[in-house]
C-alpha cells in the first residue's frame, strides 16, 4: 500500500512539473516598450513602439553591429486614451504586453490640456508601471519613437528609453520617472519639469550617413497642475547646482580655453525670515582643472569659474520670474519645513528679489598631471 501510495505522489508532482499551462512562447507577444500621446481637435492620437524580444536577443555578439532589429510603431485615434488603444489591439496580429513599457512621451498640446486624462490612464492600467520615463516633445511623436542608435542596436538604446548614463555623466535637466513626477504634481508649491526631446542629424554620421538621433531640448514646465511654458535648456543651466542628480558637471571658461570638472557639490538653501520667506544660496565644491591651453592663473581660473556658477542660477531665477514659476524650486523647503510661518499663498508669491544673497565657494583641488 505504501508503495502505491509513493507511486501516486511522484506521478502527480510529475504531472505539474511537465509544463505552465497557459503561458505565451516569447516571440508570440509584441511587447509594447513605448506610449506617446497627441491630443488634435477633440481626439487623442496614441502611438506605441513594440519590440519583438526574441530579436533582440539575437543582438549580443558581432551580429549586433551587421543587422538592425525591427522596430514596429502603431497609431490610432480615438476620444479617449484607451479607445484609441483599444482599436490597436484589434488590428494586431500578436497580442500586445504593456508591462515592459518604459517611457511615456507626450505632446505639448497633452501637456497643455489633457494632464488629468494622462494620470488617469496610467493610474488605471495594472501592467503600466510608475517607474517609466516621462517625456515631451513639440515635434512628431512617431519620428521621435523612430530614433536611431548607435551600431544598429533597438531604440531601447536610444536617450528616451535609457536615459541614466546621460544624467550621471553630464547633466542637463532632470530627467525623472512617472513617480517622481506623480509625487509632486498635486503640490501646491514648487514645479515640475518634463524634458523635451527632438530630432537631431548634426553630430553622427556612420558610413557618411547622417545618424538621426534623439536630443535633450529643454522642458515643459509645470505649476500647481497648471502649464506654465517650454524653456530651452539654456535657460535652465542653474538647475544642476542645486540637483542631487548631477554630481559630475564640466564647465568651460575663457572662450574655452579652460575646461574643469565641478565634483559633488554641496548645495544650501536658507530659508530667512521676513514678511514672506527670502532665501540664501550656497554652491561649496571640489574642482578638477583638465585643460589650461593658457596656463592661466589658478586664482583666476577660480574667480571666472565662481562667477560662471552665479551667473548660470541668475539666468534661472530670472526665467523663473519670466514664466512665473518656482524653477529652482526654493518654496519646495519652505512649505516643508516653515508652513507655520507663512501660508501657502505667502510662499508662492516669492519672486527673484526673494534671493538677498548667492555665495559660490569653489577648491581647485588638483592642477594637470600629463600621462609620462
Amino acid at each position: 500500500m505504501k508503495k502505491i501510495l509513493l507511486v501516486i505522489v511522484i506521478s502527480s508532482q510529475l504531472f505539474f512539473m511537465s509544463g505552465c499551462w497557459g503561458a505565451k512562447e516569447i516571440q508570440n507577444q509584441s511587447y509594447v516598450t513605448g506610449v506617446g500621446i497627441d491630443y488634435v481637435k477633440g481626439n487623442f492620437i496614441v502611438y506605441i513602439q513594440a519590440l519583438n524580444f526574441s530579436n533582440i536577443a539575437k543582438q549580443e555578439g558581432t551580429s549586433s553591429l551587421q543587422q538592425s532589429s525591427p522596430s514596429l510603431v502603431g497609431e490610432a485615434k480615438g476620444k479617449t486614451i484607451q479607445a484609441a488603444l483599444s482599436k490597436l489591439e484589434q488590428k494586431v496580429p500578436l497580442p500586445l504586453y504593456y508591462g515592459h513599457v518604459k517611457t511615456i512621451l507626450l505632446s505639448e498640446n497633452v501637456i497643455k490640456k489633457q494632464m488629468n486624462s494622462v494620470i488617469e490612464y496610467i493610474g488605471q492600467n495594472p501592467l503600466l508601471r510608475y517607474n517609466c520615463w516621462f517625456f515631451g516633445t513639440k515635434h512628431d511623436i512617431k519620428k521621435i519613437l523612430r530614433g536611431e542608435s548607435f551600431f544598429n542596436y533597438p531604440s531601447l538604446y536610444t536617450i528616451i528609453y535609457n536615459p541614466k548614463d546621460l544624467i550621471n555623466n553630464n547633466f542637463f535637466i532632470p530627467i525623472e520617472k512617472y513617480n517622481k513626477f506623480i509625487s509632486t504634481y498635486y503640490q501646491p508649491v514648487g514645479t515640475q519639469i518634463i524634458p523635451s526631446v527632438e530630432m537631431n542629424k548634426s553630430y553622427f554620421s556612420e558610413d557618411e550617413k547622417k545618424k538621426n538621433i534623439t536630443a535633450i531640448t529643454g522642458g515643459f514646465v509645470i505649476s500647481q497642475q497648471q502649464y506654465k511654458g517650454w524653456v530651452n535648456k539654456e535657460k535652465l543651466v542653474g538647475l544642476k547646482w542645486f540637483s542631487k542628480q548631477a554630481t559630475t558637471i564640466p564647465l568651460s571658461l575663457f572662450n574655452e580655453k579652460v575646461s574643469v570638472i565641478v565634483q559633488k557639490p554641496k548645495r544650501m538653501i536658507k530659508v530667512v525670515n521676513g514678511y514672506k520667506p527670502a532665501y540664501h544660496l550656497i554652491i561649496k565644491a571640489n574642482a578638477v582643472l583638465v585643460q589650461n591651453e593658457k596656463d592661466i592663473n589658478i586664482n583666476k581660473i577660480k574667480k571666472e569659474l565662481e562667477k560662471k556658477i552665479k551667473s548660470e542660477l541668475l539666468k534661472t531665477i530670472g526665467e523663473s520670474a519670466e514664466i512665473k514659476a518656482d524653477l529652482l524650486n526654493l518654496s519646495e523647503k519652505t512649505y516643508r519645513y516653515h508652513l507655520k510661518k507663512w501660508d501657502v499663498s505667502t510662499i508662492n508669491s516669492s519672486d527673484k528679489r526673494s534671493i538677498e544673497q548667492i555665495k559660490v565657494k569653489i577648491h581647485i583641488e588638483q592642477n594637470i598631471n600629463y600621462k609620462r
